[in-house]
């Protein structure tokens, strides 16, 4: 207890109340997942007065030579290549919300970081995920491409933690400011657990089968003192690279402590210097990962009480610090897990399971990469219009897109957290109850459209789409239903 009151001090001290750069990541390795799936699961967390998420299935798009693509703040740009590959596009209100999945199941998300490193002149920033997706075949090859570009022109951002996969494998990619950064293979049968700060630690440099890195990523650190070679053996890049104010962040601890714990075959205390990656005790699957990004500590002592009806674990501190600690909290912008199947077509077997806002009140509905159409309720801007936008996020969303469902789903999550504890037990029963129907639909109509792939492509994808379509109009249906019963007028 000393120790736990330490780092709550240490953090009262190093954050103010209210700080929202909360996302949250599990990779799961192919054999660590319950069918051998690999899997990115994330909740997407920013500030915003509306949260709006828009969704757009981008294809491929040839350039003329000489085109360029113009970096953030028009602080550099890069040649475009010949022809960019297809991708699924979840977009957002802030240069940082975006989320990927291309034609070849590379996936990419990310969490925020900050570096002990300053000045590091970088230029490339949110635009670096959208240039590796347009690009990679593989996991591998999106690390080496990110790796590249941030030699060439820096990092312009304290630091991040990309979550790069493929159906085949999963990797870790931080990067500092500057031309600085480090990757990491996720092992086969292993879980790793990010939230807000570097997580790898060592560095084997002989072995590029699961390390990866800038060259000088050792011989930095000397020169700047924050590693003596032959002293501080062996080098662990979050600990000299990281930020002590990331590092000591009760918010960020906390979180990784109750995932890993649920995870884990053993329980680690919240003081204990956390591995990398871990063996889970369970072979992990879509529920599991669901019931993660929902917790809000339920089953520890951190847990806040909501018996006695208004009040929310979203606006409340578990450890009197500050209101953003819980994994599912207020600044949640949408909640997805990629779920990327090497055995099955790529339009059938990567899928984007995204539930919009709470995860712990809205059931994840399957996007399909295969869909050929997305409802007119979920994309609203064309992705013509969101590529001509793509440096441009001071825009009125709300104004602009008025009918658009991001709202219906903020409007039930205002109301439900208004009185969560009167509100969360019929919604999540009602949340379960939709989840369970998905997934038996999901079983039941996934092996007639892998066979009907076989023989007609164009049916089944059309199948995918009305699949896909038919889940996401009716979790707004209904949530638009469950909102009017609980208030008069929503928007």
């Amino acid at each position: 207890m000393k120790n736990l009151l330490a780092l709550i001090l240490v953090s009262s001290v190093s954050f103010p109340t209210g700080f929202c750069q909360n996302c949250f990541t599990i990779l799961v390795g192919k054999n660590a997942s319950t069918d051998g799936s690999v899997i990115v699961a994330h909740n997407e967390d920013d500030l915003n007065d509306h949260n709006f998420v828009d969704l757009h299935k981008v294809p491929r798009i040839t350039y003329e030579a000489g085109e360029k693509q113009v970096f953030l703040f028009n602080t550099d740009s890069l040649d475009e290549v010949e022809e960019t590959y297809a991708y699924f596009w979840i977009t957002g209100s802030k240069y940082v919300e975006e989320q990927y999945l291309n034609e070849w199941g590379v996936a990419i998300t990310s969490n925020s970081s900050r570096s002990r490193v300053q000045n590091g002149n970088g230029r490339i920033d949110h635009n670096l995920r959208r240039i590796v997706i347009e690009r990679a075949r593989t996991a591998r090859e999106a690390v080496r491409i990110a790796g590249m570009l941030v030699e060439k022109y820096g990092y312009a951002s304290s630091g991040r933690v990309y979550s790069v996969a493929d159906p085949n494998e999963a990797w870790v990619f931080e990067v500092a400011n500057g031309p600085h950064w480090i990757a990491r293979r996720v092992p086969d049968d292993e879980v790793a657990v990010i939230s807000n700060y570097y997580v790898i630690d060592e560095f084997q440099e002989g072995d590029t089968t699961n390390y990866l890195a800038s060259p000088d990523i050792i011989d930095y650190a000397a020169r700047n003192g924050w590693y003596e070679p032959y002293k501080d053996m062996p080098f662990n890049f979050r600990k000299v690279y990281g930020h002590k104010d990331r590092l000591d962040a009760i918010w960020n601890i906390a979180r990784k402590w109750a995932i890993l714990n649920q995870l884990a075959p053993q329980q680690y205390d919240l003081n204990a210097d956390f591995p990398f990656s871990i063996k889970p005790k369970h072979k992990v699957g879509i529920q599991t990962l669901i019931n993660n990004l929902g917790n809000h500590y339920e089953n520890t002592g951190f847990a806040y009480d909501t018996s006695h009806g208004c009040g929310s674990p979203h606006h409340r501190s578990a450890f009197g610090v500050n209101d953003t600690l819980t994994v599912c909290n207020l600044y949640n912008d949408y909640s997805c897990i990629t779920q990327l199947r090497s055995w099955l077509p790529a339009e059938i077997g990567n899928v984007l399971w995204i539930a919009p806002r709470y995860p712990c009140i809205q059931p994840f509905i399957p996007w399909y990469y295969g869909i050929n159409k997305i409802s007119s309720d979920f994309e609203k801007a064309t992705y013509v219009e969101a590529l001509a936008n793509y440096n441009n996020k001071n825009r009125d969303y709300f104004g602009m897109y008025p009918g658009h469902a991001c709202w219906v789903f903020d409007d039930f999550a205002n109301r439900v957290d208004s009185c969560y504890g009167n509100e969360a037990g019929a919604t999540m029963e009602w949340k379960g109850n939709f989840q369970r129907d998905v997934f038996e639909a999901v079983k039941a109509n996934e092996v007639k459209m892998v066979a009907l792939y076989e023989s007609d492509h164009d049916a089944a994808l059309q199948v995918l789409t009305d699949l896909t379509n038919g889940f996401a109009e009716k979790a707004l249906k209904e949530t638009e239903e469950r909102l009017l019963r609980m208030k008069p007028h929503g928007r």
